[in-house]
């Protein structure tokens, strides 16, 4: 009689169901099978079936293949730099962020193996100190960004300056994602690789406030300091922090100190009457789509606010850090438009442009992009389509 077991590697399993924060008795029940028999596949006494291993691969959310490595990957969890950031705080990472987290870590692990496979060159991001001023680091990088403060200003509406600043860090070779990782979770997050460099941002932040988000996490890219963050840090707190620095960073690249000069003084502000109002800094920030925290932090910074600005806006306008209930999920969208959302279109592109090389199976595509194989046709399409 045939043999209707599946010859799983009882340390891969382990190893799966202990990243996706799981308990043995979490994973059988989410699993349908009895937990004995969970602990016996761990324990190689016996495997699962085929039916048992369908199972476990849909609920751990993990391609088929990893579970026939000799030995788990380590590349693909959840780096200490993450899990015990400092700009976490109090906050311990719950089981969807790590999830979400994860995943992403597992694409950029994929994409980098594809670009070392495919001869691409690497990333070459310029490296700072942080003892270096992030302001003028911040001018540094934003003069080479190719977007002038004239085409920052025309944007229309937060969405399209998010897109624009995307597809700009995108072209120097970075993946950028969207991930779903809820209210009062991290901000996002940075993982440096020579190939595929990664910034995340949280999809339940306003367009803004990712904007600041994404900006920030670049900062960590440029100085090396993979970190997962999730509180905003204030103008006089931890002055010298690696955290703040990147704040200052972000708001420096983001509202360019003469442009925010001219802007300002149509609003009344200028060094002579420097604003205390967070409506006046609302209305500023909306001229360049960046958040009023960014805006405020700048403003500050070159001489057009009072100290107590900032402390204002994060009292008066903390609610507009957050998208509306609802809001930045897609809901409703096809799977392959939600991807596109999600990883953009630098990474899928990689990836298709590997199976169709035969180095990646369509199954294996599937399970690492999460769609059904069907709906890879639909994305390949979106791809196609003119920017």
């Amino acid at each position: 009689m045939a043999d209707n077991t599946v010859p799983i590697t009882p340390r891969v399993l382990a190893w799966t169901r202990e990243e996706a924060g799981l308990t043995q008795a979490e994973l059988a029940d989410r699993a349908k099978v009895d937990v004995d028999w969970l602990q016996a596949w761990e324990a190689a006494e016996s495997r699962p079936t085929k039916g048992q291993f369908s199972n476990l691969v849909r609920v751990l959310r993990r391609p088929s293949a990893l579970f026939f490595l000799p030995e788990p990957p380590v590349g693909a969890a959840m780096p200490t730099s993450l899990r015990s950031a400092p700009a976490l705080g109090k906050h311990k990472i719950g089981p969807e962020e790590a999830r979400q987290i994860r995943w992403a870590r597992r694409l950029q692990e994929l994409t980098s193996w594809v670009l070392r496979d495919e001869g691409s060159p690497e990333v070459r991001l310029r490296q700072y100190r942080p003892n270096e001023d992030p302001v003028e680091v911040a001018e540094v990088e934003r003069s080479q960004s190719g977007i002038s403060p004239a085409e920052q200003l025309a944007w229309t509406s937060a969405s399209e300056a998010f897109r624009s600043w995307r597809g700009h860090l995108e072209d120097r070779g970075l993946l950028v994602m969207q991930l779903t990782m809820g209210k009062d979770n991290i901000r996002g997050f940075g993982a440096s690789d020579d190939y595929a460099p990664l910034v995340a941002v949280n999809t339940a932040y306003h367009p803004t406030a990712r904007i600041f988000t994404l900006f920030h996490e670049v900062a960590h890219l440029l100085t090396r300091t993979d970190a997962a963050c999730q509180s905003f840090v204030l103008p006089d707190q931890q002055y010298g922090s690696i955290e703040r620095w990147c704040e200052r960073f972000a708001a420096a690249y983001l509202l360019p100190k003469e442009t925010l000069k001219t802007v300002a003084s149509r609003y009344g502000v200028t060094i002579a009457l420097p604003t205390t109002k967070p409506d006046i800094a609302r209305l500023i920030a909306n001229r360049f789509s960046v958040s009023t925290r960014a805006t405020a932090i700048r403003l500050q910074e070159v001489g057009l606010a009072e100290p107590s600005l900032y402390p204002s806006v994060a009292a008066q306008l903390a609610d507009r850090d957050w998208n509306s209930p609802g809001g930045g999920r897609g809901g409703g969208q096809p799977a392959s438009k939600k991807r596109i959302g999600q990883f953009g279109t630098r990474l899928p592109r990689t990836l298709f442009a590997a199976a169709d090389r035969g180095r990646l199976t369509t199954r294996d595509l599937a399970d690492y992009l999460q769609l059904r194989t069907g709906q890879l046709d639909d994305l390949k399409g979106l791809l196609n389509e003119p920017r």
